[in-house]
């Protein structure tokens, strides 16, 4: 399995913990990971859009997806 798959799968479940948004650091997912953090940007922007059904807003610190 790819590593952008394992970390869309990781997200996912986190999405099935909480119903409404998680909060993601992404230092931290990127260290759990051991990638580096553009890696974690690269699978959000292109697996968690709009046109998918996700809401991303960044901030300073973390994103946040609904």
């Amino acid at each position: 399995m790819r590593m952008s798959d394992m970390i869309e799968d990781f997200i996912k479940e986190l999405f099935s913990e909480d119903e409404d948004f998680i909060e993601i650091q992404r230092n931290d997912l990127a260290e759990h990971f051991k990638c580096v953090p553009s890696q974690i940007n690269y699978v959000i922007a292109t697996r968690f859009n709009p046109s998918q059904g996700y809401y991303v807003e960044s901030k300073r610190g973390g994103r946040r997806a609904h």
